[in-house]
């Protein structure tokens, strides 16, 4: 599954940059399930990571260098990379981190990649469930 190359679409008619809807349903999805192998405790620390640049961007109400969201992402990139060569399942989630740090480019892309990372941890989760059985009581079969 290759991971999405932009976080936009295309239409120029729109006065802002709309998000894809696909970044936060099927794509997202894909990617969770290429973390099948992940703990919840094991992300954690990495979307804590996101979330915490994200509330530091919103306090400055978005007004940031381009140059800030690009170091949040190359510090994200670098602590997934360590923590893969700790511990090879860790790998999908160093490759996420390295494909979206090549992709932000400024606030605006950061902030729609928090999103997409909030989906994929939200689906990852909800998979999680499934697996364990409670996706069959979701779904009304016990």
């Amino acid at each position: 599954m290759p991971r999405p190359e932009q976080y936009f679409t295309n239409d120029e008619t729109a006065d802002r940059k709309a998000p894809r809807p696909e970044l936060f349903d099927s794509e997202a999805q894909e990617e969770a399930k290429l973390w099948s192998g992940l703990k919840p405790s094991q992300i954690r620390r990495f979307f804590g990571q996101v979330m915490a640049d994200r509330r530091r961007f919103e306090l400055r109400e978005w007004k940031v260098p381009d140059a800030e969201p690009q170091v949040a992402m190359a510090l994200l990139k670098a602590g997934a990379a360590y923590a893969a060569a700790r511990d090879g399942k860790r790998k999908p989630l160093a490759d996420f981190a390295a494909h979206h740090a090549r992709l932000v480019r400024n606030v605006t892309d950061f902030r729609a990649f928090a999103r997409h990372f909030e989906a994929v941890v939200a689906w990852h989760k909800a998979f999680e469930k499934m697996s364990d059985g409670a996706g069959d009581r979701i779904r009304g079969r016990d």
